[in-house]
């Protein structure tokens, strides 16, 4: 490869780097101002009982969604090495048999729906509709998920494998602001909640339309070119591992409805809202981590994902941090605020929300750890890691929630996400990753002691400030963000220098 060709390369990851990222945290901040519209606007109408119902079938659907990270983390792994040879007959083929495997998963999908339309009402204790219109409900928000697998998924998938995150991106962000304007309107029309779940429905239906529109315009597939059958010959292992990290993401909303009630749901609902919005802002900085490291592997460049590899960890930690610890500071008075006086259960809770938190914290730490293993489609080696995460989290939150309730589920959470991250430290540290587990180590007890800085500093300066409503909190956040985000700047120059340097005069971020 000549000089030329490599800086042409770099220039090319450069941009999809910066897109990636860029678009990411505008879909990001989108999501979040929607995300908190919604929501508040369907308490105050419907009740909470009714919300409740609506993420509890969300959360028994989603399992589909998670099928994308076990087949589609297989056939990102498959496209890497042709997407780099620009082999379009080979990523054709990796294409038909992904698009093939979908179209199986979506035929099961349709049975299993099925169902859970059947069968909702009597398991979950719900009482806002009877037995047809709760078959009705269930059914109109799964049409849109269904819609995706058919056609959409596939061609999103090739897209994140080229390093293009940001098209789809684009798409989901548009139909969002679209279907959250249309809500608005609709709830102030006095539309019943099936009406308004079906016009986001319809809207979310032309995601998948406009991404196979874009492909087909922009990448020259084989004609009559038929499916590899060996092109995703870890198929199962990686499905296995997205099946078991669906019981680990999903435990917590199925044991609250079958083991406490809807109103339960509404409550974690709402934690988990702020909390995954601010786990998504925080991983928008990683987007496209695992297709620059896919494409690192496959062209043999080990030194310069070591490196890489570095800068990202130092990254996450400098922004996970900060941004993580204003949200331990601010989430309860924010809860206050946001719910109003609704006062059908008690949404206050928070030593739960800690344990949310600290669990998401996590997972954003570990992100460039499963990217790698990702990347290189070890799926079969690293299977007994999502198997265990499932298993202690389901285990350990069906024992502790008759005791602990909400904050019993969020424990389970806290350990199994915990046990997959060490994990992890230790596999790749003896595989892909010339990395010693004393690095992991040392960064471990650095951010404890960043974090535990930022809360008893913020804890201390929130006492002697009373928050009343929204501009009096966001006054507050952002000073506390600013507090936080000085303190781990800090922490990282003083103990990370050489990847702090590189971060900022790298900032062009040329891979």
């Amino acid at each position: 490869m000549t000089k030329n060709e490599k800086q042409h390369i770099s220039n090319t990851r450069t941009k999809r780097a910066k897109l990636n990222i860029v678009f990411s945290l505008l879909g990001q901040f989108v999501a979040l101002i929607c995300g908190f519209i919604v929501p508040r606007l369907l308490i105050k109408t419907f009740g909470s009982e009714a919300y409740g119902a609506t993420a509890s079938i969300l959360q028994f659907l989603s399992y589909i969604v998670l099928l994308e990270g076990g087949i589609g983390g297989v056939a990102r792994a498959a496209l890497y090495k042709p997407l780099a040879e620009k082999n379009y007959f080979e990523i054709t083929e990796i294409l038909n048999e992904t698009k093939f495997l979908f179209k199986m998963i979506g035929y099961a999908f349709a049975v299993y729906v099925l169902v859970i339309a059947c069968s909702f009402k009597e398991i979950s204790h719900f009482q806002y509709y009877d037995w047809f219109s709760t078959f009705i409900l269930v059914i109109v928000i799964s049409s849109s998920i269904f819609m995706q697998y058919f056609l959409g998924i596939s061609y999103a998938i090739l897209l994140q494998a080229d390093q293009k995150s940001y098209i789809p991106r684009i798409i989901n962000t548009s139909t969002l602001v679209l279907s959250t304007i249309l809500v608005v309107i609709l709830v102030s029309c006095g539309c019943g909640l099936i009406t308004i779940k079906f016009i986001s429905a319809l809207i979310f239906i032309c995601r998948p339309i406009i991404m196979y529109l874009y492909v087909h315009q922009y990448y020259p597939l084989a004609q009559n070119c038929t499916r590899n059958k060996n092109a995703l010959s870890q198929k199962w292992s990686g499905l296995g591992q997205h099946l078991a990290f669906f019981f680990h993401s999903n435990t917590d909303v199925v044991i609250l409805t079958l083991f406490t009630n809807l109103k339960i749901v509404a409550v974690y609902a709402i934690y988990n809202m702020v909390v995954s919005h601010v786990q998504e802002i925080i991983t928008s900085f990683t987007t496209g981590m695992e297709a620059l490291f896919g494409d690192m592997l496959a062209r043999k460049e080990i030194s310069k994902l070591n490196r890489v590899f570095g800068y990202y960890e130092t990254l996450i930690s400098l922004i996970a941090l900060p941004f993580f610890s204003v949200t331990i500071l601010l989430i309860i008075s924010f809860v206050r605020l946001y719910i109003g006086n609704v006062t059908d259960v008690n949404y206050i809770r928070p030593f739960f929300a800690v344990i949310l938190i600290l669990s998401a914290l996590i997972y954003c730490l570990r992100s460039p750890y499963h990217s790698v293993t990702i990347a290189a489609g070890h799926f079969k080696q690293t299977q007994i890691a999502a198997y265990g995460e499932a298993i202690i989290n389901v285990g350990l939150s069906i024992v502790l929630v008759h005791r602990l309730g909400l904050l019993g589920v969020a424990v389970g959470t806290l350990i199994a996400v915990s046990f997959r991250f060490l994990y992890y430290v230790f596999y790749l540290s003896h595989t892909l990753l010339d990395r010693p587990v004393k690095l992991f180590v040392k960064r471990a007890i650095i951010n404890t002691i960043n974090i535990f800085l930022i809360c008893f500093i913020g804890y201390i300066l929130l006492s002697k400030y009373d928050i009343t409503n929204y501009l009096r909190w966001v006054i507050a956040g952002v000073a506390l963000t600013g507090m936080a985000v000085i303190i781990s700047l800090g922490f990282s120059y003083v103990y990370y220098r050489e990847d702090f340097k590189s971060i900022f005069k790298h900032i062009k971020f040329k891979f």
